[in-house]
């Protein structure tokens, strides 16, 4: 039995490499319906399209992913949002956490192959709990 992700997912982040890879990653596992921002204003002028799944950048340029997380979470407190950063400082993460983040990925420990392994679990257990609640 297939299973899939039946919402939109947003890839917030300004860097182009890392989604591009992302997004590729996200296609390989057949999601077709992603769609991506480079800046956190352009993620919160589209919430109207309500994304199941937001992968957020931490450093971007006028504003933090924290920032863009509080405007997501205000609008669909139900969006799940995966949090990725080059920040290794243990309190970015534990603040992303705490502000609704269900998960996230440290960018510089991620070979494609790892990241592939990842975003699977993620997006699957996504999948289950969409499916049982």
């Amino acid at each position: 039995m297939k299973t899939s992700f039946s919402k939109k997912i947003f890839i917030v982040d300004d860097d182009p490499f890392w989604t591009a890879m992302l997004t590729q990653i996200l296609a390989d596992l057949n999601y077709t319906d992603i769609v991506s921002f480079s800046s956190g204003a352009d993620c919160i002028n589209n919430l109207h399209q309500n994304p199941g799944l937001v992968f957020l950048d931490y450093q971007m340029g006028e504003m933090d992913g924290l920032q863009v997380l509080q405007k997501i979470k205000k609008y669909n407190a139900e969006t799940a949002v995966i949090f990725c950063t080059d920040e290794k400082e243990v309190q970015v993460v534990v603040s992303a956490m705490k502000n609704g983040s269900c998960d996230y990925l440290v960018k510089s420990n991620s070979a494609e192959n790892e990241l592939a392994s990842v975003v699977k679990k993620m997006v699957e257990a996504l999948v289950f709990s969409e499916k049982v609640f």
